[in-house]
């Protein structure tokens, strides 16, 4: 079995023993960014590729945050159990859905390099008020959409790198590699709340729990709702740009999509940390990627305001990693 998770993370930088690793795939603190941030950790092809950053991977045996098995050893991105997702051609008979792609692959945009060297790193830190606590069905829980420690630093912030020409060499295989389209219901919340999903042509698989919901997937202006029923299981064709899914009736926490078609992104660790690496020297431009900070109203519905977008230019080397450090508000 072969599971394909590419990009990188600052989650543990080369050759710093002094910060500290990323929770463990299913620990009690880990509800997707850090998972998440793990699994991109490293560009991997099966279990037997070795760790970027020198961390332990996750096992096959290992329970993941939403149940079930790392598939095929990989946490997140549909990994292939038996040749395709959830075991095969078909799972309890659930039919895996047709994409409308007209390409299964395509070349990269870019001049794919081997070797490079170059690597940016830093931390990202919220500089505004701490969200309040919001009210659901389920009670009052912490801000969904915005997960900042004690000391401010946020977790789950996508950064990502989108304009290049000169970038890593991805591998031959007959899908693209991909992180990212996995979203589970957990109570009143869709989580992880943001997500990249890269590189395109790409799906969503939306995990149910066990009460069922009407789930709505809005990209591109266009809107569409879907059963999802208890421990069931919604797949969908996900579009480039950004793709929100919540409920029907406005009262689940919503998870964020962001695809972009590059080869590097990253995701914010529990402790605001991020890596991109595999860069050429020059110049590059860092988008960070924060989704709407969630409200709710006296019924309970859910109300988003606009995602906070930095972008900061950055100049690369290839003798040490570049520091960048952003704060948001």
């Amino acid at each position: 079995m072969r599971a394909v998770s590419l990009g990188m993370v600052g989650a543990i930088a080369c050759g710093s023993s002094s910060r500290v690793p990323l929770y463990k795939a299913g620990d009690e603190h880990d509800e997707g960014a850090g998972l998440l941030a793990r699994a991109s950790a490293r560009l991997s092809l099966g279990d037997d590729t070795p760790e970027t950053f020198g961390a332990e991977r996750p096992t096959t045996t290992a329970r993941n945050e939403y149940g079930g098995l790392d598939y095929g050893g990989d946490p997140y991105g549909g990994a292939m159990y038996g040749g395709d997702p959830y075991g095969g051609a078909n799972y309890a008979n659930w039919q895996m859905p047709p994409l409308n792609y007209s390409a299964a692959t395509r070349q990269t945009h870019y001049t794919a390099v081997p070797g490079l060297t170059g690597a940016v790193e830093g931390t990202v830190t919220w500089a505004g008020a701490a969200p309040a606590k919001i009210t659901t069905a389920c009670g009052a829980i912490e801000n969904p959409s915005l997960r900042a420690g004690s000391d401010k630093r946020l977790r789950g912030v996508v950064v990502y790198i989108e304009k290049i020409s000169v970038g890593r060499v991805l591998p031959a295989l007959p899908r693209p590699a991909t992180i990212g389209g996995v979203v589970a219901k957990r109570g009143c919340s869709l989580v992880p709340a943001a997500q990249p999903v890269m590189s395109l042509p790409a799906s969503v698989s939306i995990h149910g729990d066990a009460t069922r919901a009407r789930v709505r997937v809005t990209a591109n202006g266009g809107a569409r709702a879907y059963d999802l029923q208890e421990a069931g299981l919604v797949e969908v064709e996900l579009k480039a740009g950004i793709t929100k899914i919540d409920s029907e009736d406005g009262k689940l926490a919503a998870a964020w999509l962001v695809a972009v078609d590059s080869p590097y992104y990253s995701v914010t660790d529990d402790a605001g940390r991020y890596r991109i690496d595999e860069l050429a020297a020059g110049t590059y431009e860092i988008t960070f990627w924060q989704p709407p900070i969630a409200s709710a109203g006296p019924d309970g519905v859910l109300t988003y305001g606009a995602p906070i977008v930095l972008r900061r230019s950055i100049k690369v080397d290839v003798v040490k990693p570049s520091q960048l450090d952003v704060a948001l508000h």
